[in-house]
């Protein structure tokens, strides 16, 4: 079983080199600590709001799943801007969903898929959907965040001239002075951008609690329970730590180290994703040789027919001829590998990356026909696990012939959504038009802790990092958050007065590091109850979880409210097409608790709950 004493130890051995991102990180932190705001009193007239529902657009899809789900209904609430200064803006309004239990309640039950930004509309349903034991016991609230999905959007708004104004770069893995200069001039213009609006300053995760304890409230409920994913673990840990007798059953899963700052958190981004490539997507990949043509039968062939591809998207980009971009394709691999079923859908990336080298296109993108050519070099047993039609929608080739095939897209980044305004921008016949780059999440991260606001700290990381991890060590580059010009929200979070939470991790995470995980753990130890998934990578484990033992217990709390009298280690199932765990030396000791197999172990989810999760992989960079 892991105790607190071996996670330490697991966090000193394991993440030495991490440790030093995160202590190089320090002098992003504010010379004085964290205060926690106020909690604010609901004014009654948003309790005694009229609300207009009608049935949810997802509602037929649940019910085609579970026939005997109960009528999911959506509508939009008001909610203040500020909820400190209720007065002081217009209302904004919080997308709602919901449905009573079917059996006797024991009360309202909510969640959040990720992000920052993630629309959990429909997750609750999806989850559901999964799960039928949730509609019999529990109201079911889904919600889209302030700012984000059918909620009132966040807009980051800019003009067609500072866009076209900006500056490119050909491979942002390059840490040259060009680069740098892209990254501070990108960086500058989207926290501008976002910051625009009054609103931009309240798209944050404190106010976002307190729009959560509304809906608590509005609801009549006396506790919120809570199953929250990623980002979801950072809103869950904020939520009880501003409401701790308002805390239910929460399940907090793919935690983020969410009693430290943002900053820490991201930095540990280009570790723990070349983690999960190198020690699980690239030797699977080898170990399917015979099944996939043309990438290697070695982990190190693997990885030098990924570099091979890389660099020659990179040749194609700095001759003018081609819009594959190798960095690009970096991310698309960073997305996919979310999720262990998403191993074929990665390949694919390659294959099709590999394609395009051998024969680019006059148009400069991906065409049909590399498509179709990588999707043959995968055998029938692999296709399986997605569709031909995916993949081209994927790249654009068809259009989506279905909502699954839409959230088959490709990565949405930061970069991406500069990247196309630009091109736009280029093309606009007015020089001065205002362009709305949509709702970008890391607003939510700025908001919330304090940030270094000297480009020039983020640069050298950027550059070291990208020495140290060679796949995606340059990820993060000069976020918005060292130009954003609001005051943050952070709290110093100790959960005081909490009931104990339910922490989920997989060891292999590359979103949401297991070391960050544990460090927040043992700073809440006397409040959070923590299992671990031996020589699992999936982030997202909870509800059709590849382990049956994390499942099991997950299940016993939620349903019963009965914790594991202490931590525990889970093992997990084998990742597709495979028979048997392969064995990965990582921070987990491997001391699993051996529990029945879930009926869940088929590696296949609900199409709901598979889009929902493919939606947040494709925004994670965003």
């Amino acid at each position: 079983m892991l105790k607190p004493r071996k996670i330490a130890m697991a966090l000193a051995v394991a993440l030495f080199v991490p440790q030093l991102a995160v202590s190089s990180a320090t002098a992003a932190r504010p010379a004085r600590g964290p205060v926690d705001p106020p909690v604010p009193s609901i004014p009654q007239r948003y309790l005694d709001q009229p609300i207009t529902w009608s049935v949810c657009s997802f509602d037929a899809a649940v019910k085609r799943l579970y026939p005997q789900a109960p009528t999911t209904n959506c509508a939009k609430v008001n909610v203040p801007m500020d909820w400190a200064h209720p007065d002081a803006h217009p209302d904004v309004q919080v997308a709602i969903a919901y449905s009573k239990a079917t059996g006797t309640s024991k009360g309202l039950m909510t969640t959040n898929p990720g992000g920052p930004g993630g629309a959990g509309l429909s997750l609750s349903a999806a989850l559901a959907a999964e799960k039928t034991q949730l509609f019999t016991d529990f109201d079911q609230l889904g919600f889209d965040p302030r700012g984000f999905g059918a909620s009132t959007p966040l807009q980051c708004l800019t003009t067609t001239e500072k866009l076209a104004a900006l500056p490119t770069t050909p491979d942002y893995k390059e840490r040259t002075k060009l680069t740098h200069q892209v990254e501070v001039a990108e960086a500058a213009l989207q926290a501008e951008a976002c910051a625009a609006t009054e609103f931009g300053q309240f798209v944050s995760s404190q106010q976002t609690v307190y729009d959560m304890d509304f809906l608590r409230a509005l609801f009549k409920a006396r506790q919120l329970n809570f199953i929250g994913y990623s980002y979801g673990t950072w809103l869950g840990g904020w939520y009880a730590d501003t409401y701790p007798h308002r805390v239910g059953r929460f399940v907090i899963d793919s935690n983020m180290d969410w009693t430290h700052t943002q900053w820490d958190n991201v930095n540990f981004d280009p570790f723990s994703g070349q983690r999960r490539r190198d020690t699980q997507l690239f030797p699977w990949i080898a170990r399917h040789a015979d099944q996939i043509q043309g990438l290697g039968s070695t982990p190190r062939q693997v990885t030098a027919s990924y570099d091979r591809i890389r660099a020659d998207l990179v040749k194609l980009v700095k001759a003018g001829t081609s819009e594959v971009r190798g960095d690009d394709l970096d991310g698309k691999i960073y997305s996919v590998i979310y999720g262990n079923v998403r191993f074929i859908r990665g390949t694919a990336d390659i294959l099709v990356h590999d394609e395009y080298t051998k024969d680019p296109s006059a148009s400069g993108k991906v065409e049909l026909r590399h498509v179709d050519k990588a999707w043959a070099r995968l055998a029938p047993e692999l296709q399986a696990f997605d569709t031909i039609a995916a993949i081209r929608a994927r790249y654009g080739v068809t259009a989506p012939a279905s909502a699954a095939a839409a959230a088959a897209v490709s990565t949405d980044s930061a970069r991406s959504i500069l990247a196309d305004a630009r091109e736009a921008a280029v093309k606009s016949p007015s020089s001065d038009a205002v362009v709305n780059l949509g709702a970008i999440g890391t607003t939510v991260r700025c908001n919330d802790t304090a940030w270094n606001t000297d480009p020039k700290f983020y640069l050298a990381e950027a550059d070291r990092m990208a020495r140290k991890y060679s796949f995606f060590g340059y990820m993060n580059g000069v976020p918005m958050c060292a130009f954003w010009k609001y005051k943050p929200q952070d709290r110093k979070l100790d959960l005081k007065g909490s009931p104990r939470l339910l922490m989920v991790q997989g060891e292999l995470d590359p979103a949401t590091s297991y070391e960050g995980a544990a460090r927040t753990h043992q700073d809440t130890s006397k409040a959070t109850r923590f299992v671990a998934i031996d020589d699992e990578g999936q982030h997202g484990q909870y509800v059709g979880s590849a382990s049956a033992c994390a499942e099991a217990i997950g299940d016993t709390f939620v349903f019963t409210g009965e914790l594991p009298a202490r931590d525990k280690v889970c093992g997990t199932t084998p990742l597709p097409a495979e028979l048997s765990v392969y064995p990965v030396n990582g921070p987990v000791n491997g001391n699993s608790v051996h529990l029945p197999r879930s009926k869940s172990g088929s590696q296949k989810v609900n199409p709901l709950l598979q889009q929902a999760l493919d939606t947040i992989a494709a925004g994670a960079l965003r």
